[in-house]
């Protein structure tokens, strides 16, 4: 990157800065004015009264979370006005320049006080000299170390010292023969670009000093202006980020909730994202550098609900591919960072409460079976399958056994499944959340000891009403026709706890993880049935735990040019749903429906119709699922002047096991006029003889079960070189992958299937940035990424998708796809805050696997698979900007406009010689956000809207048209208001158009339903 000049300006000034650097939250201004410090000014920081310069040109603040503004005053007259945005525990850099003849400019440094070996090595430098006295004589031979840092300087014959540390808070420790009492210690803060004369004065009687304390300090800064630090401009690819501040301010209680308001990112289901039309498995997420296994059968990615905000440091969205970076990176790699190291000793207690328009206070269709530990997402066993079902199934099977004996076992398999049929009803409470966390740093010695522990739980209900669900036949007739009701009792429960360790330039860590996400959910429908062309009424019930924990140990070394990392992760993946039972009832034949009144009635056009409980249909379905991960890499990268070299290799293996059995009735269909299986299944009609009354039906396939092994190992080189005005980074990723699926056929003998891909794919990258200037730049790249099917895609296993309660299953016939990548942005950053970037990106893709939508109806509606088609191409071109407006002369009242949007093309090859639109891929995604702060009262008010353009959610074979997701408005609004330093009230406003939620198939409603509008109220309270 283009320089500033790097001439330096010396002044001296007696400042108490490194007094000043134990403050919390500490930012150090400088200014310079055509060449030399300013002498003559004054600064106003948030509207407070004028704070005059120091003699060097240098302001120390104490400095609070959030946004605030500077004015730079001379004569009392504002010369320039800018705002920042702070987060918790941050120092903050910032050099203003003014010069005759051009506009201000402001260079702005915000990190973390507590850095680990990794950070600091990439951090700016700036330097400490000075000289150490005894009673006002200079102390030769002095050790002058940085506690917890490489840097070790010994005095001079006249008692002076350098160091050059990177910037940062440190602890000088100053010892010497004739100091007893132990070293001295004393807090500094280096800033880049600034020379810090550090002098220290001991007093003390005779030769020694006991116990002594550091006299004034004096300090001479030398200023540099230094180039920008943010870090998307600084990033050798195309990045977007979303770091601490970013994440409070947009609300999103979690990771998915937040980085919808990423450019070219939408979310599908809440929980699963898509970058740049691209998602499950064209989309890579890693935790901490680890990847992670998904806790959802039906989705090849991550579900991004299962992590809080308030665990995460940092989101990264990565947007084009490097060597570095996972290959299945084709849409993008999403890096969430978990806290570590705590900015500043304390905690924070966060609660609210929510409310639901058209939910909170109902009455709601609820699962029967009720534990003790429900409300905590927790199934106390009262969901589990019965332990005698398999040993009575598997005896069911024996030909040794007389028929009577076969009676009694399926008998007696009856009565262990007839109970919690018929869902009860139960009133939909308030949405409650309580986020807990506290960290704090230890020294140790010449160490650092961090932790930071994180503790959420959030229990509340979500529904989809007015629900409309319809299939249609090939030429468009309509075949089903309900409506629905689905309402969920949501729990979600997180634990983390992290444990660094630094030790000079090494640093350690230990991050332990546990996220649990459970819904309870009950969903009726009732409407025409086109199989059997009655009317039908029916409902499922499932309770689905999924749960991700994982144990990683790290550590990162700075040894001198070379900077090593590494990383084992250990995770388990687990999604399991007890006890889902689908329950249909079909009215009886010669009864109707009158169109107009829709009372039913006989045959005879009087009295009441009855409904008859459809025996097949009735299941109980018993599903486990659980990855086993283990995650092994290292990188290492040595910089040279003007170059960086880095490679790294790293290690997946990953085994799953799904297991699935299902259990029914064989019998008659029976009356059933109070749609109540009691009524017609109880103890005095399971007799074991299907003749004479119902009997056990173990209804297990076994292709409903599969086992799955995965291998990978990776080695990559990348070779970063800058030169005048440019920076060029290639490098290649070679992957060897294996993944092996056993399940069985669906059908006839059900004998044994394997699908096994073994494949090894070379992936080459190169990246060219131009600097164009100091505040503009091009990046142009190019690269080559892979696309793999998951377990279940290749399996013959079925398993649920929950959007529209429909069956998937895999196909063992899948190939990896290739994609070549392409893209072009250019960036301008005017100021810290106000910024805009186009981009134009194309990718080529070789065999997409797309999920495809099977034409049938009845029980058979709405079955999905999976398939390779040809060829296909995506392309498209984003937009992003923020500018903010300063609305008084302090700039203490500011508002703020960021757009993005970003316009999609697609093409996927048919064998018929057409095309259509690739699947998942949006035409448009857009995002307008509207921001008032009041700096002043410490108020902020967020308006958050969101659309994105129509998708294929699934495509249509054998005739059919695709199922298309219509575009949909969202409109959110966040409050926040900082009462007390330590004390914010909060407010939500959720989904307030309350738009329907729509998929359509040929131009006709497949399914829709709505929301609700969500309101939310609650306190952060930091401690």
């Amino acid at each position: 990157m283009k320089k500033f000049s790097q001439n330096l300006i010396s002044a001296a000034v007696l400042t108490c800065l490194a007094n000043a650097a134990a403050a919390d939250d500490e930012l150090v201004l400088h200014v310079f004015r055509d060449g030399a410090l300013a002498t003559d000014l004054a600064i106003s920081l948030d509207g407070g009264a004028p704070k005059p310069v120091s003699a060097g040109g240098s302001f120390v603040f104490d400095l609070g979370a959030g946004p605030h503004s500077v004015q730079v005053l001379a004569s009392g007259q504002p010369v320039h006005v800018f705002r920042f945005d702070a987060a918790d525990g941050q120092n903050v850099d910032i050099t203003v320049t003014l010069a005759a003849n051009s506009e201000p400019a402001v260079a702005i440094d915000s990190y973390a006080k507590n850095q680990v070996a990794a950070e600091r090595s990439g951090a700016a430098a700036g330097s400490l000299s000075g000289v150490v006295t005894l009673n006002g004589t200079p102390l030769d031979h002095a050790t002058v170390a940085v506690r917890n840092a490489r840097a070790l300087a010994t005095t001079d014959a006249n008692g002076r010292y350098t160091l050059e540390l990177p910037r940062g808070s440190y602890e000088i420790v100053v010892s010497h023969p004739m100091i007893t009492g132990g070293p001295l210690r004393q807090n500094v803060r280096v800033v880049s670009g600034i020379n810090g004369q550090q002098n220290l004065a001991f007093a003390g009687e005779g030769a020694a000093a006991v116990n002594v304390v550091p006299a004034d300090v004096e300090q001479v800064v030398v200023v540099s202006q230094r180039e920008r630090g943010e870090t998307e401009q600084a990033a050798a690819n195309i990045v977007d980020i979303i770091d601490a501040e970013a994440l409070a301010r947009a609300g999103g209680s979690d990771v998915a909730a937040s980085v919808v308001r990423v450019p070219s990112i939408t979310i599908q289901e809440d929980r699963y994202v898509f970058i740049r039309g691209l998602g499950d498995r064209y989309v890579s997420t890693t935790l901490n550098g680890a990847t992670m296994p998904s806790t959802d059968p039906s989705k090849r990615t991550v579900p991004l609900d299962l992590f809080p905000t308030n665990m995460v440091s940092q989101l990264d969205v990565r947007k084009t591919f490097t060597a570095n970076m996972p290959g299945e990176s084709t849409g993008g790699n999403l890096v969430i960072n978990t806290r570590t190291f705590p900015n500043q000793p304390g905690g924070s207690v966060s609660a609210s409460i929510g409310y639901n328009s058209d939910l909170t206070g109902d009455k709601v269709n609820s699962d029967p079976i009720s534990g003790d530990f429900d409300f905590f997402g927790i199934d106390d066993g009262s969901r589990q399958e019965d332990g005698l079902l398999p040993l009575i199934s598997d005896a069911m099977n024996r030909t040794d056994l007389s028929a009577n004996t076969i009676r009694k076992l399926q008998q007696a398999g009856g009565l262990l499944i007839k109970d919690n049929l018929d869902p009860t009803t139960t009133t939909a409470g308030p949405k409650g959340t309580l986020n807990l966390n506290y960290g704090d740093t230890l020294g140790i010695g010449d160490s650092e000891l961090g932790y930071f522990a994180a503790a959420n739980f959030t229990n509340g209900w979500s529904q989809r009403t007015d629900g409309i669900s319809r299939t249609y036949g090939s030429g468009g007739d309509l075949l089903d026709d309900f409506k629905f009701e689905e309402h969920s009792n949501n729990a979600d429960m997180s634990g983390l706890l992290s444990l660094g360790l630094s030790i000079g330039d090494h640093s350690f860590a230990s991050n332990s993880l546990l996220s649990r996400s459970t819904e309870s959910s009950v969903r009726v429908s009732d409407g025409f049935d086109g199989d059997e062309l009655v009317p039908s009424y029916r409902y499922s019930m499932e309770w689905v735990e999924r749960m991700f924990i994982a144990q990683q140990f790290s550590g990162q070394h700075s040894l001198g040019n070379l900077l090593a990392k590494w990383q084992v992760t250990a995770s388990r993946a687990e999604r399991e749903s007890p006890d889902r039972r689908e329950v249909r009832y079909d009215l009886r034949t010669g009864d109707d429906v009158d169109p107009v009144t829709g009372q039913i009635t006989d045959g005879a056009g009087s009295g009441t119709g009855i409904y008859n409980l459809k025996t097949p249909d009735l299941l109980r379905r018993y599903d486990d699922l659980t990855d086993d991960n283990l995650d092994v890499s290292t990188d290492w990268s040595y910089e040279f002047d003007n170059s960086t070299l880095s490679a790294g290799l790293q290690g997946i293996t990953r085994e799953r096991e799904s297991e699935s059995r299902s259990y029914g009735f064989r019998g008659a269909e029976s009356n059933a006029p109070n749609l109540s299986v009691g009524d017609v299944i109880n103890i005095d009609t399971i007799t074991g003889n299907p003749s004479t009354g119902y009997a056990f039906e173990d209804k297990t396939l076994a292709s409903d079960s599969y086992e799955a092994e995965l291998d990978l190992y990776a080695g990559y080189v990348s070779y970063d070189y800058k030169f005048s005005n440019f920076q060029i980074v290639g490098g290649g990723r070679y992957e060897q992958f294996k993944q092996t699926t056993d399940t069985f056929s669906l059908s006839g003998a059900e004998e044994a299937v394997r699908s096994e891909i073994d494949e090894g794919n070379f992936l080459p990258s190169l990246s060219f940035n131009w600097f164009v200037s100091d505040k503009s730049q091009l990046r142009a790249t190019a690269a080559r990424t892979v696309a793999r099917p998951d377990f279940k895609e290749t399996s013959n296993a079925t398993f649920y998708d929950n959007e529209f309660d429909f069956r998937v299953r895999g196909n063992p016939l899948l190939k990896i796809s290739e994609v070549d990548n392409y893209d072009l942005r250019f960036e301008q950053y005017w100021n810290d805050a106000d910024n805009a970037s186009i981009a134009l990106f194309y990718k080529d893709l070789k065999d997409p696997i797309e999920r495809v939508a099977v034409s049938a109806s009845g029980t058979a509606g709405n079955t999905r698979t999976f398939q390779n088609s040809d060829a296909a191409t995506i392309y498209g071109v984003e937009l992003d900007g923020r500018k903010e407006f300063g609305l008084n002369a302090a700039y203490t009242h500011t508002l703020f406009v960021a757009v993005n949007a970003s316009y999609i093309e697609s093409d996927v090859d048919l064998a018929n010689g057409q095309s259509r639109k690739l699947q998942g891929q949006p035409d448009y995604t857009a995002n307008l956000i509207l921001g008032y702060d009041n700096i002043g009262t410490r108020q902020q008010y967020t308006l958050l809207l969101n659309q994105n353009g129509e998708s294929i959610q699934d495509v249509g074979i054998q005739g059919n048209p695709d199922i298309i997701e219509e575009p949909r408005l969202s409109l959110n609004f966040n409050y926040r208001y900082e009462v007390f330093d330590d004390f914010v009230l909060k407010f939500k406003a959720i989904n307030l158009l309350d738009s329907d939620v729509e998929f359509t198939q040929g131009g006709k409603i497949f399914q829709s339903y709505r929301r609700g509008a969500e309101f939310e109220a609650g306190f952060d309270w930091k401690f």
